[in-house]
């Protein structure tokens, strides 16, 4: 896995939306800004 650090752009990836299409934040580079949220589940 590779390591993030802050004001580098992050590795592009991949991820399927929620009606199943696979999205890549390469798609997304230069058109919009992305916010990715990470919830924590506290089980």
């Amino acid at each position: 896995m590779t390591r993030l650090s802050a004001g580098l752009p992050a590795p592009d990836f991949e991820l399927e939306d929620v009606h199943g299409r696979t999205v890549r934040l390469s798609d997304f580079r230069g058109r919009q800004p992305v916010v990715l949220v990470f919830l924590r589940g506290f089980t």
